[in-house]
């Protein structure tokens, strides 16, 4: 089934009827997530019957949330913060993925039994891939911090093959743990400092933010851009907005810039396949989700 972009707003994603299957994301927040919207535009695009709906869930709650969930029918869900984490501990089965990243966003319900998986990683590497091809796996890589988010990215570059690793972290103790949970990669614990990075950067074919800095417009003092190679590429995981002040420094300096809302698609494409058996197409899902919020944020 085409989507027509340009005419079909989310509203007009959404005919439930009373053979609908059931798929959602549970997290605290979630009124703010993509994910329905994308969603929608998967199943449309696939002519399945299916209703994507977000779940707010307390920490304290979230053992009732999933039995419940479960309980009344729901066919997979997607996990979000703060809950990803929590989670390893109440499904039946891990998938490897999640076991080693440590964390769960998928969940599918099958047979009476709930499966865990982690669909970030391989996200990560799909959108990656569909805009900078595979030369990235070649060179060293440089990755800003070292939260649950940074594990999952590490867990993609180490398995990509990429020669180097280095985590750089304002607390460097966080850096340099995340670097012993994967000894089978060639991480390279690192203070987030100018002049540690400094030293690196020409070094450097791709550099991954994975902190929440530039979700709130803030910059990153301790990176000069103009050290990384020409072709180095900059890849920042935050998606709203689409332009954070690293991107912009990024595109000033030359350096090929790429925002998160590819990976945001790609892994909600692989939940999606987990949960139907078909993988979606993503190129024009993601660009209706990109004028969208270009238009949200004019």
């Amino acid at each position: 089934m085409d989507i027509d972009s340009e005419t079909l707003s989310p509203a007009e994603m959404w005919h439930p009827g009373g053979a609908s299957v059931v798929y959602g994301i549970i997290g605290d927040p979630v009124k703010h997530s993509l994910s329905p919207w994308m969603h929608r535009l998967f199943a449309a695009q696939q002519g399945l019957d299916t209703v994507y709906v977000p779940f707010p869930a307390r920490a304290e709650d979230l053992p009732k949330v999933l039995e419940g969930l479960a309980a009344s029918g729901v066919q997979g869900l997607n996990i979000t913060v703060p809950h990803k984490e929590a989670v390893l501990s109440l499904v039946d089965d891990l998938s490897p993925e999640a076991q080693q990243i440590g964390a769960v966003n998928t969940i599918h319900f099958t047979a009476g039994r709930s499966y865990g998986s982690n669909t970030d990683a391989l996200g990560f590497q799909r959108a990656l891939e569909r805009r900078a091809g595979h030369d990235w796996r070649a060179a060293a890589v440089l990755v800003i911090g070292a939260g649950g988010a940074a594990r999952a990215i590490v867990y993609a570059l180490g398995s990509a093959g990429c020669p180097a690793i280095y985590v750089a972290n304002r607390h460097p103790d966080r850096a340099e743990k995340l670097a012993k949970e994967f000894p089978q990669f060639p991480l390279h614990p690192l203070p987030l400092e100018r002049k540690s990075l400094t030293r690196i950067l020409p070094r450097v074919g791709l550099l991954v933010n994975t902190s929440a800095l530039g979700l709130h417009g803030e910059s990153h003092p301790e990176l000069d851009l103009e050290g990384l190679p020409a072709h180095g590429k900059v890849y920042d995981i935050v998606y709203n907005p689409l332009e954070t002040p690293l991107l912009r420094t990024a595109r000033q300096c030359g350096r090929d810039a790429m925002d998160g809302l590819g990976m945001l698609v790609e892994q909600g494409a692989e939940s999606f396949r987990i949960w139907t058996g078909v993988l979606p197409q993503t190129p024009l899902v993601e660009d209706t989700l990109r004028r969208w919020l270009q238009t949200r944020n004019k």
